[in-house]
C-alpha cells in the first residue's frame, strides 16, 4: 500500500514539473540549452527635419507621418519600440486595412531644425508566422486588367500600350501551366529584357526601368492581385541602408513573397516588412525640409533574453515568480543552491543501487561544492594533502588518550592551520588558490577525518581506504552533475525540474533490491560455489 502511494505522488509530480516545463519551453520559448542564441537587429528610422514659413499668427504648426513597421510579419516579431520626439505629440494607427501601422507627428510650434527618432528591436521567429488568409479574393484594381479597362468607342481596341500588355500577357500564358508559373514566366521575361513590347510599356508609363512595377502591371493584367511590400534587408550593420521593394503575388488562396533577387516564392534571405502598396515613407505638413534615414544593426541575443519579453496572464506569473526577477545576488545563491538535491539524488544513486560504500550522504555534496570554488584537480589534491596530514595528527592525538570532543576540537585547529600553511605555501608559489581554501568546508573535513580514524580503528585501513576512496569518488561524480553548464541552466530556468528529482528520490526509497556491487560479489561466490562442486 506505501509503495504504491509513493508511486502516485511520484507521477503526480512527474506530471506537473513535466507540464510546467513543456509550457514554458513550447509557449514562453525558454531555451533548453545556456549558449542558445538568437538573431536581434535594432532598426532606426531618423527624420530631420527644417521649419517651414510661419502663418499669420506667427506660428509654424507641423505634422508628419511616418510609416513603421508592422508588429509581427511574417518571419520577424518586434518586441520593443519607441520614439525619440521631444515636444510633439505622437499616435500610432495600426487598425488599417492595408495591414500599415502609421505614427503621427504633430507640433505648434518648430523654431529651428529637429530630428525625431523611432527605434525598434526585431527578433527573428524560429518559423514562419501563422497569419490567416484573407476570406476573400482581394481585388485587381489595375486599369490594365481585362474587368477594368474601359468599353471601346467604336471597334476593337488598337492602343499600343494595351496591344503590348495583351501580347506579353498571352505570350506567358502559354509557356505556364498555373498562376504561380505565369509569375514565374512575367519576371523571366522582364528580367531579360530586350523585347520592344517591354520598351512600349515601359516608355508609355514612364517607369523608368522599374522591373518591379512592370512586372506587377503584366502579373494584374492576368488578374492575379499583387500588393507592393516595401522593407529594409536585415545584414550586418548598415548606416543610411536603402528600402528594397518586391511584391506579393496572390496566389492558392494566401499572399505569397517574390524574393526581390532570384523571384522565387519565398524571401530567401532576410528582409524586414516596413509597409505595403506605394504610399511614400513619411509626408509632411508645414516643414521647408524633410528627410528620413534608415539604420540597421544586428546583435545576438540570448534565447532566454527573448523569452523574457513574451506577454500573456500565465507567461507574466510563472516570470514574476522565476528566479530572474531576484537580485542578481540573491541568483548567484540559488544557482547552487538549487543544485545541491541533485548532488544528494547523485550520492543516493551511487549507494543505494551502485553500492559505492561514504562517509555520510552530504559530506560527498559539501565536498563537491568545494570543488566548485578550487577547480576539481586543485580540489582533488587539497582534499588528498588535508586528510592525510590530519590522519597523521589525529593518530598521534589518539595515542594522547585525549576525550572525544576536545580531540575534534583539536583537530579542528589543526586542519586551520594547515589550510592556512597551504595557503601561504600557494601564495610563494603564485597560485591564487587563498581564497578557493577559505570556502572548503572545514567541518566537514574534520569530522571526515575523525571518522576515517575511527573506521581504521575499528574495520581496519583497508575498509577505511576503500570507504574513503569511495567518497572522493562520489564528490567526483557529484561535482561532474552539478557543475554541467546544461543542467545548470535547465535547473535555474525550470525549478520545476526538481520535482521531478523529488518523485526519483521516493521511488528510490522504497527500492529494496540488490546492489550492482553485490551482484558482482555474489557472482564470484556463485563461481566459486560451482568451482567446487565441480571439484567434489
Amino acid at each position: 500500500m506505501r509503495t504504491l502511494h509513493v508511486l502516485i505522488l511520484s507521477v503526480i509530480l512527474t506530471l506537473t514539473a513535466l507540464g510546467i516545463f513543456y509550457y514554458k519551453y513550447a509557449r514562453l520559448e525558454f531555451p533548453l540549452t545556456p549558449d542558445k542564441t538568437y538573431n536581434s537587429w535594432y532598426i532606426e528610422a531618423r527624420m530631420n527635419i527644417a521649419a517651414g514659413w510661419r502663418d499669420a499668427k506667427g506660428e509654424n504648426p507641423a505634422t508628419l507621418w511616418l510609416h513603421i513597421p508592422p508588429s509581427n510579419s511574417n518571419r520577424f516579431a518586434i518586441v520593443e519600440e519607441k520614439f525619440v520626439a521631444s515636444g510633439f505629440g505622437e499616435e500610432i494607427d495600426a487598425n488599417r486595412k492595408d495591414g500599415n501601422r502609421i505614427v503621427t507627428f504633430s507640433k505648434r510650434q518648430i523654431d529651428r531644425n529637429e530630428a525625431i527618432f523611432y527605434r525598434a528591436m526585431v527578433y527573428e521567429l524560429d518559423s514562419p508566422a501563422d497569419v490567416a488568409p484573407p476570406k476573400e479574393r482581394p481585388p485587381v484594381t489595375s486599369p490594365y486588367a481585362p474587368g477594368n479597362r474601359p468599353a471601346p468607342v467604336v471597334g476593337p481596341q488598337e492602343d499600343p500600350l494595351l496591344l503590348a500588355i495583351d501580347a506579353l500577357v498571352e505570350e506567358s500564358r502559354a509557356r505556364s501551366a498555373d498562376e504561380r508559373t505565369y509569375v514565374r514566366e512575367i519576371f523571366k521575361l522582364v528580367d531579360g529584357g530586350g523585347d520592344d513590347r517591354l520598351g512600349v510599356v515601359n516608355d508609355t508609363l514612364q517607369l523608368r526601368g522599374d522591373k518591379i512595377k512592370l512586372a506587377q502591371i503584366l502579373i494584374e493584367a492576368n488578374n492575379i492581385p499583387t500588393r507592393t511590400v516595401h522593407g529594409v534587408h536585415l545584414t550586418s550593420d548598415q548606416r543610411n541602408t536603402r528600402l528594397q521593394t518586391w511584391l506579393d503575388v496572390f496566389v492558392e488562396g494566401n499572399w505569397h513573397p517574390v524574393d526581390p533577387v532570384s523571384h522565387r516564392f519565398e524571401l530567401e534571405d532576410k528582409y524586414l516588412v516596413w509597409w505595403y502598396g506605394n504610399e511614400p515613407l513619411y509626408d509632411a505638413e508645414g516643414l521647408r525640409k524633410t528627410d528620413v534615414v534608415l539604420s540597421v544593426r544586428q546583435n545576438t541575443d540570448n534565447a532566454l533574453t527573448r523569452a523574457i519579453w513574451k506577454s500573456g496572464e500565465i507567461a507574466d506569473v510563472l516570470l514574476k515568480f522565476s528566479f530572474y526577477n531576484l537580485p542578481l545576488e540573491s541568483q548567484l545563491l540559488f544557482q547552487v543552491l538549487l543544485m545541491i538535491p541533485v548532488g544528494g539524488v547523485v550520492i543516493a544513486v551511487l549507494r543505494q543501487i551502485v553500492g559505492v560504500k561514504t562517509f555520510g550522504t552530504f559530506m560527498p555534496v559539501l565536498v563537491a561544492l568545494a570543488f566548485r570554488e578550487t577547480g576539481l584537480f586543485n580540489g582533488i589534491a587539497l582534499f588528498v594533502t588535508i586528510v592525510a596530514l590530519g590522519l597523521l595528527v589525529r593518530a598521534y592525538f589518539a595515542r594522547l588518550q585525549l576525550l572525544l570532543v576536545p580531540r575534534l576540537a583539536a583537530v579542528l585547529c589543526v586542519v586551520v592551520l594547515i589550510l592556512s600553511l597551504v595557503a601561504m605555501v600557494a601564495n610563494n608559489l603564485n597560485f591564487n588558490v587563498g581564497l578557493s581554501i577559505s570556502l572548503f568546508p572545514i567541518v566537514i573535513l574534520t569530522m571526515t577525518i575523525e571518522r576515517i580514524s575511527l573506521m581504521w580503528d575499528e574495520y581496519g585501513p583497508k575498509a577505511a581506504m576503500k570507504t574513503s576512496l569511495g567518497s572522493l569518488f562520489s564528490a567526483i561524480v557529484s561535482y561532474l552533475v552539478m557543475y554541467h553548464p546544461t543542467l545548470n541552466h535547465l535547473f535555474f530556468a525550470f525549478p520545476e525540474l526538481l520535482l521531478i528529482v523529488l518523485a526519483f528520490a521516493l521511488l528510490m526509497g522504497r527500492y529494496n533490491g540488490y546492489k550492482l556491487t553485490e551482484y558482482f560479489r555474489f557472482k564470484a561466490l556463485q563461481m566459486e560455489l560451482e568451482r567446487k562442486k565441480k571439484a567434489g
